[in-house]
């Protein structure tokens, strides 16, 4: 399947204008509530020459709001590459990647383990009940575990199945994914992770590679679907143009 950069739509563009007009924006927490949005009957009435009436849709993008993460709750990009602290005060692993759940179930800490600097060494799987991941003051996270080197000796070593069968946040990240009922493109840029390894959100731009909107939009994970094919597998999100256009903007500074 080809991937085309697919012409910018109205609510996009609105946002961005409104972005840049310095319009306020409400503001809601991790409890966002990502259902379907109903659009108005009329926001995409035809007009006498052929164009759409785009008036509810602006009106709504103007009224997009934020997403401030949880307490709990942090993005994949931040754990990939950190440290892993042991009981003793000492590293033990590095995050080399996460491990999402099948079916919406907690995912797993992909560690690192007797390399340098976390380049070679053994990989394993850790459950996130056995790690405690805290912020620190500059809201990047730190990640600790009541064990020790020798502790990881005996888990498992971990075998990816395929490559980009996107089991891995690493393959997600950086993915563009088509919508399921357009011929339209997002690009995934991140994912939010709570505090018990499930995967909640997906933060993704409102067009490959952010050209129409610098802006980051969280979405339901749940909105996110791998399809398997000829090859090993094609991201989709399922969502139309104008609940994407809905979607609030993750604010994390």
């Amino acid at each position: 399947m080809k991937y085309l950069i697919a012409p910018v739509s109205a609510g996009a563009l609105m946002a961005t204008l409104a972005a840049c007009s310095g319009a306020d924006t409400q503001t809601e927490t991790a409890d966002a509530n990502n259902s379907a949005y109903s659009e108005p009957a009329d926001a995409n009435r035809a007009i006498s020459d052929g164009t759409v009436d785009n008036t509810a849709l602006t009106e709504t993008a103007l009224a997009r709001p934020a997403y401030v993460m949880a307490a709990g709750e942090f993005k994949a990009s931040d754990l990939i590459g950190d440290t892993i602290v042991g009981v003793d005060g000492k590293t033990i692993a590095t995050v080399a990647d996460v491990l999402i759940g099948k079916d919406m179930s907690p995912s797993q800490i992909v560690f690192r383990a007797g390399g340098i600097l976390g380049v070679a060494g053994d990989l394993g799987t850790l459950p996130f009940s056995a790690v405690t991941v805290k912020l620190d003051a500059e809201g990047e996270p730190t990640i600790s575990a009541a064990l020790v080197d020798e502790s990881l000796e005996g888990v498992a070593e971990f075998e990816q199945d395929g490559i980009d069968d996107y089991r891995l946040a690493s393959e997600l990240i950086g993915t563009n994914a088509e919508l399921a009922v357009a011929d339209t493109y997002t690009r995934i840029t991140d994912l939010i992770i709570s505090s018990d390894g499930s995967v909640k959100h997906a933060v993704v731009t409102d067009g490959m590679s952010g050209v129409a909107s610098a802006d980051r939009l969280v979405i339901g994970f749940d909105a996110v679907t791998v399809v398997q094919g000829d090859s090993n597998g094609e991201v989709i999100v399922n969502m139309t143009p104008q609940q994407l256009a809905t979607a609030p903007i993750l604010n994390d500074a």
